[in-house]
C-alpha cells in the first residue's frame, strides 16, 4: 500500500479521535526572536509515548483485522516507533516484537519492555535492522508495521498537519525533522492539501543528510550510518516517502552536531521544554541564519515547528557529556 492522500489522512484523524492527544500549538517565545518570524511550537513531545510516532503506529494497528493480529506485529526502531507500536499493540492484545540497535538509548529500551514487547537486538545499521526483522517475521508470521515507509503510518503522522492548519489558518510554513520521511511526508500532504500555497521545510543532521542528498540528486540515497546525537534520524529516506518529499517539501536544511547540542540546551534553558536531540534538529534549523534568509526572501511571517519528541536520557544530556 503506497498511496498517501489528504482523504486518507482525514480518515486517520477520525479513526484516531480519542486515541491520540490533540497536542498544543504554543507561542515559540524567544525562538521567534531568533528566527525573525512568529514561531509556534507543535508539542508532539506531549503526545502519548512522548513522540509523534504514536499517531502512525496507532493508525496502522487500528487498520489490522483481529485475525491479522493473531501472530502479532513487528518492526525495527531505535526507540520512539518501538515504544509507540508496543503501546498500540497492547491496546489490541497483539503480541509485539521490536528489532532495536544495541546502542539504542536505555530509557527507550526500558519503555518498550514495560509496554510488553519483546526486543531483539541488532547492529546499528539499516541493513542489520532489516535483515533481523526479516528473520523475526519468518519465524513468527508477524505483520510488519514499518517505522515510516507505509501509507497507514504516514497518514497517521499527517494528522499533525491537519491540526496545525486548523489551529493556525494564517500559517505560512511548517518545519519538521526528517529521518525516514514519514513525519514530514504526511504533514506535507495534509498541510498542502488544506493550504496549497503553504511551504514545508525539513531539517536533518548534516552527518545523516541522505534526504538533502536525495533531493539534490533526484535519486534516493542510502543512509550514511554515521553517528549523530539525533539517533532517531539515522534511518534513510524511504521508497514511499522520497517521492512525497520531492513533490511536497520545499527545502531540506541541515545542521551540525554542535548546533543540535547547543539548540537542545536552548530549548531546555530558554523555552523550558524537554526535547530529544531529534527535535533539537528542527529548533537548530529554524534558529539558523540560512532559515532567516530563506524566510525573509519568501516573505514568511508565521511558521510552525513540530517538536517531534521528548524522550531523552537525562543522565546523558550532550552538554553534560561535553563538560
Amino acid at each position: 500500500m503506497s498511496d498517501v492522500t489528504l482523504a486518507g489522512i482525514e480518515e486517520a484523524a477520525s479513526r484516531l479521535r480519542g486515541v491520540i492527544r490533540h497536542t498544543p500549538l504554543i507561542d515559540g517565545g524567544e525562538l521567534s526572536r531568533e528566527a525573525g518570524v512568529e514561531v509556534r511550537l507543535k508539542l508532539e513531545s506531549l503526545q502519548r509515548t512522548g513522540s509523534f510516532k504514536f499517531r502512525g503506529a496507532s493508525n496502522a494497528v487500528a487498520r489490522l483485522s483481529d485475525q491479522a493480529g493473531t501472530c502479532g506485529v513487528a518492526t525495527h526502531s531505535s526507540g520512539n516507533h518501538a515504544v509507540a507500536l508496543a503501546v498500540a499493540a497492547r491496546a489490541r492484545d497483539f503480541p509485539c516484537t521490536v528489532v532495536m540497535p544495541h546502542d539504542a538509548p536505555q530509557p527507550k529500551r526500558l519503555a518498550v519492555e514495560q509496554a510488553g514487547a519483546r526486543i531483539v537486538s541488532c547492529e546499528p545499521t539499516m541493513a542489520a535492522r532489516e535483515a533481523t526483522l526479516a528473520e523475526v517475521v519468518a519465524r513468527t508470521g508477524a505483520c510488519v508495521v514499518p517505522p515510516f515507509d507505509h501509507a497507514d503510518v504516514i497518514e497517521g503522522q499527517g494528522t499533525i498537519g491537519l491540526e496545525v492548519v486548523d489551529a493556525w489558518p494564517e500559517v505560512d510554513a511548517v518545519m519538521a525533522p526528517i529521518g525516514g520521511g514519514g513525519l514530514i511526508g504526511g504533514i506535507a500532504v495534509a498541510a498542502k492539501g488544506r493550504k496549497p500555497r503553504m511551504s514545508v521545510i525539513a531539517a536533518e543532521p548534516v552527518t545523516a543528510d541522505d534526504a538533502a542528498r536525495s533531493v539534490a540528486s533526484g535519486i534516493r540515497q542510502g543512509p550514511t550510518n554515521a553517528s549523530t546525537l539525533a539517533d532517531g534520524l539515522r534511518a534513510g529516506i524511504g521508497a514511499i516517502t522520497f517521492p512525497l518529499v520531492q513533490r511536497h517539501v520545499d527545502r531540506v536544511l541541515t545542521v551540525s552536531e554542535t548546533d543540535i547540542r547547543d539548540w537542545m540546551r536552548f530549548a531546555f534553558e530558554r523555552l523550558k521544554l524537554v526535547i530529544e536531540p531529534s527535535a533539537a534538529v528542527g529548533v537548530a534549523a529554524i534558529g539558523s541564519r540560512e532559515f532567516r534568509e530563506m524566510a525573509k526572501a519568501a516573505g514568511w511571517r508565521r511558521v510552525a515547528l513540530v517538536i517531534c519528541g521528548g524522550n531523552v536520557d537525562l543522565s546523558r544530556l550532550p552538554w553534560l557529556a561535553q563538560a
